[in-house]
């Protein structure tokens, strides 16, 4: 009789930032909180600063450690693909110069009243929204970002919420530009994930600014990252953004 082969579990394609191995992973630092992040020169890697290119100037990051004894997000042990510990801690800092705003975090019940919707609110209570954590910042150029960390149960609860928040629009924005820029970054082995950055031509009570709104999943966390800034402003910081909070929360 042969023995019986367990099927091996399939796992949800996470978002890995597409210039990734460009980061090195350094060895966990003494005090076993973090790993740290080393780069080459700032010029040579992609998404980081680089003079007069508009990429903003990001301090050293810092990839959270989960607690003693529990796996990272995306080990094979972890079959939820929980981001444990504090999920602050995997909020990608502001860049040098900028102004923090927004930090820590956000109640839930403010952030599902802002929805305007009669239906959307209960299908994030139904999928078990846990906790919201966000930061901000307005950096010299006038664009203000906001990044909002939704946390659910697991990584099948954040996937039916990721689709609910790729199709909502925010409230106070205009028209939304036809055919958004793809952010392509690769996922696990040879797979692809793409990444649509939505821009809005007006926001209500800020002339001339211009919204864009990105939403992507990693495990259990849904992450929305928002930039509003002059029309003159273009894509590149929110890409730089996006990448960046995408490598935090691998």
């Amino acid at each position: 009789m042969q023995a019986e082969v367990a099927e091996p579990k399939r796992r949800w394609p996470r978002l890995v930032v597409r210039y990734g191995s460009a980061l090195v992973v350094a060895a966990a630092v003494a005090a076993g909180t973090a790993y740290g992040v080393t780069v080459p020169q700032r010029t040579d890697v992609p998404f980081l600063a680089t003079p007069s290119d508009g990429r903003y100037d990001f301090p050293a990051l810092a990839r959270p450690l989960p607690p003693v004894g529990k796996p990272a997000p995306g080990d094979d042990a972890n079959a939820g693909q929980v981001h444990y510990g504090d999920l602050r801690r995997y909020l990608l800092p502001a860049p040098k110069g900028a102004v923090v705003k927004e930090d820590g975090w956000e109640p839930v019940t403010d952030f599902l009243s802002a929805i305007q919707s009669p239906v959307m609110p209960g299908r994030f209570y139904d999928a078990g929204l846990r906790r919201i954590a966000w930061r901000g910042w307005t950096t010299p150029d006038g664009q203000h970002t906001v990044v909002e960390l939704l946390q659910f149960p697991d990584h099948d609860a954040a996937f039916t919420s990721e689709d609910v928040l790729k199709t909502w629009a925010p409230p106070k924005v205009g028209k939304r530009e036809d055919g958004p820029p793809v952010v392509t970054v690769p996922a696990f082995g040879d797979l692809t994930q793409e990444v649509a950055m939505r821009k809005f031509d007006e926001v209500d009570g800020l002339p001339g600014q211009v919204e864009r709104r990105a939403v992507f999943r990693d495990g259990d966390v849904v992450a929305i990252v928002t930039t509003t800034a002059p029309k003159l402003v273009g894509d590149l910081p929110t890409d730089q953004v996006l990448l960046l909070q995408a490598e935090m929360l691998r």
